[in-house]
C-alpha cells in the first residue's frame, strides 16, 4: 500500500464537484466517508476543518457538519480544540458488522435464488469482469468497489434497498479490513473473483443448500486473516 502521511493531503478540485440535489455538508460527508473505507483517509490521519474547507474550497461550516456526522458514526474522533482524526480499525466492530452483513445477506439471497432475472444475472457477470479489470489495473479502490456492487445487486433485486443501506451505514470497518486484505495479497484478490464465479453457479442452479454455504465461507473469510493483518498493520488496527 502506498505509505499514508499523518496529515491531510491537499485535494483537487476536479476530486470535488458539488451537486445541486445535495447540500455541501452531505456530500463532504459521502466523499470523506469514501476515501476512509478506501484508505486514502488512513486510520490515524490527522485533519483539521480549516485544512480540509481550504482543500475543498468551501467554508468551515459545512465541513464541521461532515465532521459530526462521521463522529456519530465512529469513523472519526473529535477532539476539542485538537485536530480530527480517522479512528482505527476495530476487530471487535468488524465481528458485529459481520453478524450484520451475513444475517441479512443469507436472507435476501435466499429471495435472489428464487426469483432471479437473466439481466440480474448479466448484471453480476459484467461485475466480476470489472472486477478482474481492476486487478489487471492495480486499481484496489474500484476493485472493492465492484466487490460490494456484487453484493449490493442481492438487495436491489429482491426490493431491499432499505436493508443495504442500513449495512452500508454500519460496515465500514469490515470493509475497510478486506481493503487491507485485498490489497495485501494477490491470491485472496483472485479466490474473491473464484468464489463470486461459483456462487453465481450455484445461483443460476438455485443450488439453495450450496449458496448458503459458499456465502458463509465467503464472508468469514476475513477472520482467518486478522492476526496476520494486524501484524501488518498494527498502526491500522486495534
Amino acid at each position: 500500500m502506498p505509505s499514508q502521511p499523518d496529515h491531510f493531503e491537499p485535494i483537487q478540485m476536479g476530486d470535488f464537484q458539488l451537486k445541486d440535489s445535495q447540500t455541501v455538508a452531505s456530500q463532504l460527508y459521502h466523499t470523506l466517508r469514501e476515501r476512509i473505507i478506501n484508505m486514502q483517509l488512513a486510520p490515524g490521519m490527522t485533519m483539521s476543518e480549516q485544512e480540509t474547507a481550504n482543500a475543498f474550497k468551501v467554508s468551515r461550516t459545512p465541513v464541521r457538519e461532515a465532521f459530526i456526522r462521521l463522529s456519530r458514526e465512529k469513523m472519526v474522533i473529535i477532539s476539542p480544540q485538537r485536530r480530527t482524526a480517522v479512528a482505527k480499525i476495530s476487530t471487535e466492530r468488524v465481528r458485529q458488522e459481520h453478524f450484520l452483513r451475513e444475517s441479512l445477506e443469507q436472507a435476501v439471497l435466499e429471495r435472489f435464488v428464487l426469483m432471479q432475472r437473466p439481466e440480474a444475472i448479466q448484471h453480476l457477470r459484467d461485475v466480476i469482469k470489472l472486477q478482474q479489470h481492476a486487478i489487471l489495473s492495480s486499481d484496489f479502490p474500484l476493485f472493492l468497489m465492484q466487490d460490494e456492487a456484487f453484493h449490493k445487486t442481492f438487495y436491489v433485486e429482491t426490493s431491499n434497498e432499505l436493508c443495504y443501506q442500513i449495512l452500508w451505514r454500519n460496515s465500514f470497518d469490515y470493509q475497510r479490513l478486506r481493503y487491507l486484505s485485498s490489497f495485501s495479497n494477490e491470491s485472496i484478490r483472485q479466490m474473491n473473483i473464484t468464489q463470486h464465479e461459483q456462487l453465481l453457479a450455484h445461483i443460476i442452479n438455485r443450488d439453495l443448500q450450496d449458496v448458503h454455504s459458499l456465502l458463509r465461507k465467503h464472508v468469514r473469510r476475513i477472520f482467518e486473516e486478522i492476526d496476520t493483518l494486524k501484524s501488518e498493520y498494527p498502526h491500522y488496527i486495534e
